[in-house]
């Protein structure tokens, strides 16, 4: 077998040529950072290679609606494993280098769990779950946690706050995700024995209710396969999307922050059809837009019903703030084999970007590892173009990349675009560095 001789150092891959044709595509111009290829990289790699993940378990970077990364103090730090200690560290992203840099700080000490990032601009959260497969289901007695963390500038460091972890549930999760309402209230989502449940605080950060089954129409009798996710949104809002594969439908439910914790707003269909769900959620709101859009990269399930090359297999969906009501737009085909989507919005340009899993050619089914794949599209009229996108992450080698993932924030040209996915087979973390200029 070819051995790479440079492989343990992180590389950028590409070149101008990727860029130019990254700025025609998509107006708003990524660029590709950090170093030049070395002698000895493999032909055909995109992206940078990051530390190890062993010890971490399949899919490091997984499950679809969370968040890893977020950017503050002009830079981007992540939730990654740490193999010495077997636990989970903050990193930050040295983009001179395009290293890594391990900062020290733990965050969680149980390998194999899976983290939702959110940086509300003061402090820092963490919620942090035990993996529960779709076949085996939530177990009790493995608590989801949720950390807080203090920045210090002048050291560029977090320290775990005092009195944290505190409990958000006592049971495993396929996913869990969390976000803060208007009125400083943190949320969290998660499906368990096939209903969707949430809980929030109650009296700060540091004291959770008992958690609850949405009380709204379709959040039961899910299949053991569908997830949920929430959003704050529009400066007066909170919402949870979940999958209803049963139901071939996903739906949304709206709280009005201050209203009381079990009120919530009847279910809206944010798409209704055979094989329409999935259980593949992204879920995002632009964070200073008091419209209340929200927007949503979704699978469907099209290609396990015998559907056309040409069906629908990624969506976005958009919520409309005036009548809260909801619309979808392809983004790629059942002949593009994408996967396990995630969102980002660039509120400078406008734009919505969508990253997925595909391989490079072929179909042999969907959800097949491969490559990240980048497309791109206007918020105001939203069209993607045809084909799997452009290639923003690829180990040529080892075409098993999958499960990207990135922050929950708007990104603009001061924050570039980075994205970050895992290869389970190399086990090795990877990830793109896009500047956005003006086009």
């Amino acid at each position: 077998m070819r051995k790479r001789a440079l492989r343990r150092a992180p590389v950028v891959r590409g070149s101008y040529a990727l860029a130019v044709l990254l700025g025609l595509l998509f107006g708003a111009t990524p660029v590709p950072t950090g170093l030049a290829t070395p002698a000895g990289a493999a032909t055909g790699d995109v992206g940078l290679l990051g530390p190890s993940t062993s010890g971490d378990g399949s899919a490091a970077t997984g499950e679809k609606p969370e968040s890893k990364l977020w950017w503050n103090d002009g830079a981007w730090w992540a939730v990654l494993f740490h193999t010495g200690s077997q636990t989970h560290h903050i990193f930050r992203l040295d983009r001179s280098t395009g290293q890594w840099v391990d900062t020290g700080t733990i965050v969680d000490n149980r390998p194999k769990t899976r983290s939702d990032v959110l940086w509300d601009g003061t402090r820092l959260y963490v919620s942090s779950h035990v993996r529960a497969s779709s076949s085996t289901g939530a177990t009790s007695g493995n608590p989801a946690r949720l950390y807080r963390f203090s920045y210090d500038a002048a050291t560029r460091t977090y320290s775990r706050d005092s009195g944290f972890p505190v409990q958000i549930s006592n049971y495993s999760s396929e996913t869990l995700t969390i976000d803060k309402d208007s009125t400083g209230l943190l949320w969290a989502t998660w499906t368990q024995g096939s209903k969707v449940y949430v809980n929030n605080t109650t009296g700060g950060d540091a004291v959770w209710g008992t958690p609850f089954v949405l009380p709204v129409a379709a959040a039961a009798n899910l299949s053991s396969d569908d997830i949920s996710s929430v959003v704050s949104f529009g400066g007066t809002g909170t919402g949870v999307m979940w999958s209803n594969q049963a139901t071939s439908a996903m739906y949304f439910a709206e709280h009005t922050d201050g209203a009381p914790r079990s009120s919530w707003d009847v279910t809206r269909t944010a798409i209704q059809g055979p094989n329409s769900a999935d259980d593949h959620i992204n879920l995002k709101a632009l964070q200073a837009d008091a419209s209340g859009r929200v927007f949503a990269a979704v699978k469907t399930g099209l290609d396990d019903a015998g559907a056309s090359s040409a069906a629908p297999l990624i969506m976005i969906l958009a919520r409309d703030p005036s009548t809260g009501d909801w619309s979808s737009y392809p983004v790629g085909r059942i002949r593009d084999c994408h996967t396990r989507p995630v969102l980002l919005l660039d509120s400078e340009h406008q734009t919505l970007y969508v990253f997925m899993t595909a391989p490079d050619s072929g179909c042999p089914y969907s959800g097949y590892p491969g490559t990240i794949f980048m497309k791109s599209s206007p918020m105001g009229s939203i069209a993607f173009p045809l084909g799997r996108g452009t290639p923003v992450i690829r180990d040529a080698l080892s075409p098993n990349m999958n499960n990207v993932t990135t922050t929950k924030q708007d990104v603009t040209s001061a924050t570039g675009m980075v994205v970050m996915a895992s290869n389970d087979s190399t086990q090795r973390y990877w990830h793109a560095d896009l500047r956005l200029g003006s086009s």
